[in-house]
């Protein structure tokens, strides 16, 4: 299963000491683990052999787990974002028990566990009833379940070919893998290659992160958190703009195809006592409706589904992705 998990301290990690260069790299790289170290060196002020010792360092001691590609769900015919928080679950409970329910929803994405025993489960959907969610809602008991929908971002305005397909399948693995790697395995040019990365970005096809190991970060003194952020869907974009110009400092990274209803943020922060600033300062934007804070103490990404996804289309010999695009948008 291509399950990225968050490991727990070991030996090792108690020794891993990470500083203000690396909480600076770590942001960089969660919002585009693409990012060049010439780039990233810019950035925080190194060189570029000391951006890659850095990240190095933070790969062989566990801090960064993985480099992660995100494929906007919305080309494979998915059409909301499901977030479940489960509280209150019997210790005998088991996971696989809980992906098998909410499997009837949609797809597992990702989940979190919780400070205090919550979790969060994200699923994406291609088809939901009201008599779904309370069926699941009934088998997940005695375990108290809140469950919102959100929409996906329009369609993106480029097509999908086989061609990017295959770049995605090859990006599995290791979302930092070279452009030179990525030729020889799918046969195509550096050029090619090259181009197609570009434009998916450009389009919000395809979106970089990292996982990383939450212990070796609260080891150092910083938590992470997440923050669901209920909005009136025409003041959307004017709190997403609020939220990059005034909390940039603290936020690690927000998906780019979430839209309307609801922001999906992480943020990570040295004390409590911040997090309740930022917090605070979230619920002053003209436009929120309500914001709901949870630390994290572990992360799981599935990528099985997107993995799935791509193997059915490519088996198909499906040239293009067909997807209904908005009115008056054309392929850019």
């Amino acid at each position: 299963m291509y399950m990225l998990r968050a490991k727990y301290c070991n030996s090792l990690l108690q020794q891993v000491r990470i500083d203000g260069t690396d909480l600076h790299i770590i942001r960089l790289l969660a919002r585009d683990s693409r990012t060049p170290y010439k780039s990233i060196a810019t950035e925080v002020g190194i060189t570029s052999p000391a951006a890659k010792e850095r990240i190095d360092k933070m790969i062989s001691s566990g801090v960064i787990e993985r480099f992660v590609v995100l494929i906007n769900p919305i080309i494979f015919s998915y059409e909301k974002l499901c977030v479940l928080v489960l509280k209150n679950i019997e210790k005998t409970t088991k996971e696989l028990d809980i992906f098998k329910k909410l499997s009837l929803l949609g797809d597992l994405v990702a989940y979190s566990e919780e400070l205090e025993g919550s979790y969060i489960f994200r699923l994406y959907v291609k088809e939901i009833t009201p008599s779904k969610v309370e069926a699941v809602i009934d088998l997940l008991k005695p375990a108290t379940v809140k469950v919102f929908f959100a929409d996906f971002s329009p369609p993106p305005t480029m097509k999908i070919n086989r061609t990017d397909l295959e770049i995605m399948k090859c990006l599995l693995p290791d979302a930092r893998k070279s452009v030179e790697n990525i030729s020889r395995q799918t046969s195509l040019s550096p050029k090619t290659v090259t181009r197609r990365l570009e434009k998916m970005k450009r389009n919000y096809v395809s979106q970089f992160t990292i996982t990383r190991n939450l212990t070796s970060m609260r080891l150092t003194g910083y938590i992470e958190f997440d923050v669901l952020i209920h909005v009136e869907i025409p003041k959307y974009q004017s709190i997403l703009k609020k939220i990059y110009s005034e909390l940039d400092e603290y936020l690690i990274f927000i998906p780019a195809w979430y839209q309307r209803e609801v922001i999906v943020a992480v943020f990570f922060c040295s004390n409590v006592s911040t997090t309740r600033l930022i917090l605070r300062r979230l619920e002053s934007y003209t436009g929120v409706i309500n914001v709901e804070s949870f630390i994290r103490t572990s992360i799981t990404i599935s990528q099985d589904w997107l993995k799935r996804e791509i193997n059915k289309i490519i088996t198909a010999n499906q040239n293009y992705l067909s997807f209904r695009l908005p009115l008056g948008r054309t392929e850019s």
